[in-house]
């Protein structure tokens, strides 16, 4: 399990986990690669922090690196209010974030989707813009 380092929900569902395919985590990666070249203006007007960058790029390499043969996806989930862990029965890599983080994290790579435009979008990461906005539409 990897966590952010700040500790609520999906918009969509609160409480519910958010997965996603590897080949969609695949492209979330891609987009957090390029944040590194996303000027510090650009990420600040976005109410986040160059350190807030970093950490993001961090838990998404830690999760890709335990992605394997065996793992389905990965899970986004909040912290649970207990002190057990959930148990969940499929092989997902799982990230714990706050619903503050993972809103931030939307709002990150979407910029670096804005800020390189389609066509250098597609040059440095090998995904259309539909693509890099499918995939981050679970991070909502």
């Amino acid at each position: 399990m990897i966590s952010s380092d700040s500790a609520s929900t999906s918009a969509n569902d609160p409480g519910e986990p958010l997965e996603m395919s590897p080949e969609q985590f695949g492209v979330v990666f891609q987009l957090a690669k390029e944040l590194p070249n996303v000027s510090d203006r650009v990420i600040e007007s976005q109410g986040c922090t160059r350190a807030d960058a970093c950490n993001l790029l961090g838990i998404l390499r830690q999760a890709r690196g335990e992605i394997g043969e065996t793992a389905v996806g990965v899970r986004f989930r909040l912290p649970s209010g207990n002190s057990e862990e959930q148990d969940f029965a499929s092989a997902a890599i799982e990230i714990v974030a706050t619903a503050e983080d993972m809103a931030k994290w939307r709002r990150m790579l979407e910029v670096v989707c804005a800020s390189l435009g389609p066509t250098e979008l597609f040059l440095r990461s090998g995904y259309r813009e539909e693509e890099a906005r499918e995939a981050l539409s679970f991070l909502s």
